[in-house]
């Protein structure tokens, strides 16, 4: 098909109503807009499609054809993943030859068994499985439980005098859905003679009515059943085994929070369209229909956004408004109950963070409600072809498009070698009992061949690739690896293992494998090699003289903290040193992985130990002596904040003699801000990348520098980093590869989209703001060191906000982190704080965001000798909950 075809077809799914720009077919289409936008106009000119308006131009087809539910099926799984190994049983039911397969769907009630039944019978017909006249009939077995004789009869007919009451011959619910689909639902209360009748008709599509002896009757009808109830003690064994085909439907529990959040936007886009008004829905609203407790499952969900859209509406009516409003004030106490979920609550907040909107708009075309991508990502062969396809558009060289490729690859399988945590129950219903049967047998057969062990994100990762590569070779689509020759090279020994892993894939799905898929399975057994390339921290050593001096600092820091950062060890006053000295080399030399140590003693005498244990141990060792509780605090904060030895050393020095320190440096100067831009040679895709943030970011007047460096020379580029970090501050790099650097890191790709670039901005912005904090407001204090107040403050809220809200923004941050410098000042001088104006259901809302809070100030409470009121806890916690005070 010629390119102008493709478009022209393309187009037929657009009308005047509905019309489309060049730049989003050439987006469908990965064509260039300038050869689609040609075209076009070439299509107009013959008179096949018409244009509208002017930047943008708008192009529709003067034949458009009605969108077709050929993948109605396929839409449906897209919103609903857990559901992929459903639709793809009910595919294989629907098109089994010669007619199909009868089929039984199991789950607890309000799951969506009707409604998964319409969709079957919606895919037959599509597929020309049943004729575009053939019925769908529907029946609920549960509504003549009580009458055995009536319901075997409504199925099957009835003949004239059968029973007392038959006074006509009635036709059967089978005769009706003849050449169409029956569904059967409670099917659990057809009794066993009705069964049995069944199980006649499947075998040999013959059945008679009830009270028919002599003449038989055919059908050529599909039987999709239901139940709620346990098969195996509900129904025949003899009928069981005659429906091979059984379909679970999982509950809304098992479906997850992201798909529960889409049928929600579903739910209420339905409602826009019957009352033909927009709704406007509270972001508390759509938690709480995320948390609340709904047994019922997707049926009660529906029915209870119906009933609050009813009373929405009611009201809209009464008060001629312009819009359908509901808020969580109106919910009934059993859905708000859900805005106090424990359980759930951090990934309610996750999908659903602070909004500069309280309300979210639904009408019948799209809303604003922001939901979560369809599940996509983990098909690498898809990933490759897009990249490679998105780099030829934007006229990258050869090797900037091998630099992007490579990056994308190794982050694509680092995704999977992290320690996250994996839902692997729900895995199966993903991609089916016998990918994760293959998947387990690979990860055995690696873990013998190559003595590692394998994680199940490592697990689940390689079942969903397994997936896409079967789907991919019966589809007879070829696999490339772009770094099979860098694989083989590399990782020798894993390509080997990966090679033998192959005839395990091929023997369970009798397909024929290239020896480019032995490279990709071979990356996901580099798992133990990129974990030990994770950045260490430092450890926190406190050595001092008495019973339990040590310990006791290094416990109390801890607990604080709420990590084991620090270790003590005691040294009695009749021990010898070297008892002392060989218990810490003998509990460094035990670790699996040696880290900078710094070390904090009590006397003088302890300070040679650095000396020794780093000639022994061949490590970097810092001694800071003189050592207090405030000391162990502030060493171990920042060595869990990830800071190298150097850093620590240097703000934990500061602590000591704060107080008789004279201030008579000169005044500091704002400190130069970095961005980093790598790539091999410092000349390529660094210099073009640095060009264009030159021209889209502000730099703040030359306080932020973008700095261009090259990655081959090992030496240079650490010497180069020590001397900016020297000069100023990194805050954040851009290239292909990422260094063991405490700043973020951002891809070439995110450095081309400009979501991406205005969280660059942001970063300037943040650091700008609190240079502006610790020169205006750091002289205003009372307290003696203002700006290391300012700076600590700034690193306790950071860490909070990583707990307790990670998406909040940085003019917030700088906010709080001002509010509490200020409350700290004030505390330290006796007077008194502002009262919360709504504690109690305040306190209500954010229980667990508060007793958060509360624990970790904790750490300032010992840190600066003061006493946090529960006022300012509040407070504190509706900054970063983003919650108004009034």
């Amino acid at each position: 098909m010629k390119r102008i075809d493709k478009i022209a077809e393309l187009l037929t799914q657009y009308s005047e109503k509905q019309p489309v720009t060049a730049s989003e077919m050439a987006e469908q289409l990965q064509i260039t807009r300038a050869n689609v936008s040609s075209d076009l106009n070439q299509l107009v000119k013959l008179g096949k499609a018409k244009k509208i308006g002017t930047k943008p131009v708008y192009f529709f087809s003067t034949t458009p054809t009605i969108k077709n539910e050929e993948n109605i099926l396929d839409d449906f799984i897209k919103k609903s993943p857990s559901l992929f190994h459903c639709g793809e049983q009910a595919k294989a039911a629907i098109l089994y030859p010669p007619n199909g397969m009868h089929i039984l769907l199991t789950g607890e009630t309000g799951v969506g068994k009707s409604m998964f039944a319409e969709l079957i019978y919606t895919y037959a017909l599509v597929q020309n499985k049943l004729k575009a006249d053939s019925n769908f009939i529907t029946f609920n077995c549960a509504d003549y439980a009580n009458n055995p004789q009536l319901l075997v009869g409504s199925i099957f007919g009835v003949l004239k005098g059968a029973y007392t009451g038959a006074d006509l011959d009635r036709v059967g619910l089978l005769e009706k859905a003849n050449g169409g689909i029956l569904f059967l639902d409670e099917i659990h209360r057809l009794p066993p003679e009705g069964q049995e009748m069944l199980f006649t008709f499947i075998d040999r599509g013959i059945y008679r009515r009830l009270g028919e002896t002599n003449s038989e009757r055919q059908a050529q009808v599909l039987l999709v059943c239901a139940t709620t109830e346990d098969t195996s003690s509900s129904l025949l064994q003899t009928f069981i085994r005659r429906i091979p085909m059984r379909i679970e439907i999982p509950s809304l529990v098992d479906r997850g929070l992201e798909e529960r959040l889409s049928l929600i936007a579903t739910f209420f886009q339905t409602e826009t369209k019957k009352l033909r008004t927009p709704i406007e829905v509270s972001t508390n609203t759509i938690r709480a229909l995320l948390g609340y407790h709904c047994p019922n499952n997707v049926g009660q969900l529906k029915a209870d956004i119906q009933l609050l859209c009813a009373k929405a509406y009611s009201q809209f009516i009464a008060r001629q408004e312009e819009t359908i409003k509901i808020s969580s004030y109106e919910l009934p106490h059993y859905i708000r109950e859900g805005l106090y979920n424990t359980e759930d609550r951090k990934k309610i907040w996750l999908l659903l963070p602070n909004m500069n909107t309280r309300f979210f708009l639904f009408n019948e075309e799209e809303t604003t409600l922001f939901l979560p991508k369809e599940t996509k990502g983990n098909d690498i062969y898809q990933i490759i072809e897009q990249k490679m396809s998105d780099m030829e558009r934007i006229g990258l060289n050869i090797s900037q498009t091998t630099e992007i490729i490579d990056t994308t690859i190794t982050n694509y399988y680092r995704s999977y070698n992290t320690d996250s945590v994996v839902d692997l129950n729900n895995l199966e219903q993903i991609v089916g009992s016998e990918i994760v049967a293959t998947a387990n047998k690979v990860c055995e057969k690696a873990s013998r061949l190559l003595t590692i062990y394998l994680s199940d994100n490592v697990r689940y990762g390689l079942a969903l690739h397994l997936y896409n590569t079967i789907q991919r070779v019966k589809r007879g689509q070829t696999i490339i690896n772009p770094r099979i020759v860098e694989i083989k090279q590399e990782h020798p020994r894993l390509f080997d293992a990966a090679k033998h892993c192959l005839s395990v894939i091929e023997s369970d799905f009798s397909i024929r494998l290239p020896e480019d898929e032995a490279g990709f399975l071979a990356l996901f057994f580099t798992s133990d090699e990129s974990k030990s390339k994770k950045r260490t921290k430092v450890e926190v050593i406190v050595v001092a003289h008495g019973e339990s001096t040590a310990t006791s600092m290094a416990n109390v820091v801890n607990k604080l903290l709420g990590e084991q950062i620090a270790i003590g060890f005691d040294m009695n006053l009749e021990e010898k040193p070297i008892v002392t000295l060989t218990n810490i080399q003998n509990y460094l030399s035990a670790k699996n992985q040696l880290k900078d140590v710094l070390l904090l003693v009590d006397m003088g005498s302890l300070i040679n130990f650095s000396d020794e244990l780093e000639k022994n141990l061949n490590i970097q060792i810092r001694c800071i002596e003189l050592v207090s509780t405030l000391h162990v605090l502030e060493a171990s904060r920042k060595a869990s904040l990830g800071h190298g030895l150097n850093e620590v050393f240097e703000s934990t020095k500061n602590i000591r003699g704060l107080s008789t320190y004279k201030k008579n440096y000169e005044e500091q100067k704002p400190e130069k801000l970095y961005i980093l831009t790598l790539c091999t040679t410092g000349e390529g895709s660094a210099q073009l990348i640095k060009k264009m943030l030159g021209n889209r970011l502000n730099l703040r007047g030359g306080a932020c520098e973008i700095v261009s460096l090259q990655i081959t020379d090992e030496r240079l580029l650490e010497q180069m980093i020590t001397n900016l970090s020297c000069s100023g501050k990194i805050i954040c790099t851009i290239g292909t590869f990422q260094l063991s650097l405490a700043s973020p890191h951002f891809s070439i790709t995110d450095a081309l989209d400009e979501t991406k670039t205005k969280q660059i901005q942001s970063l300037i912005d943040y650091e700008i703001a609190f240079e502006g904090m610790r020169t205006n407001i750091a002289n205003m204090l009372v307290y003696k060191d203002g700006e290391q107040l300012i700076v600590s403050i700034r690193e306790w809220v950071e860490t909070m906000a990583v707990q307790i809200n990670p998406d909040i923004s940085y003019e917030i941050k700088v906010g709080l982190a001002c509010h509490v410098v200020c409350m700290i000042d004030r505390l330290k001088q006796g007077k008194n704080v502002s009262c919360f104006p709504q504690t109690s259901t305040f306190q209500e809302k954010f229980a667990v965001e508060i007793a958060s809070v509360q624990k970790n100030s904790q750490f300032l409470e010992t840190y600066y000798a003061i006493t946090i009121p529960k006022d300012e806890i509040f407070y504190i916690t509706a900054f970063f909950m983003n919650e108004s005070f009034l």
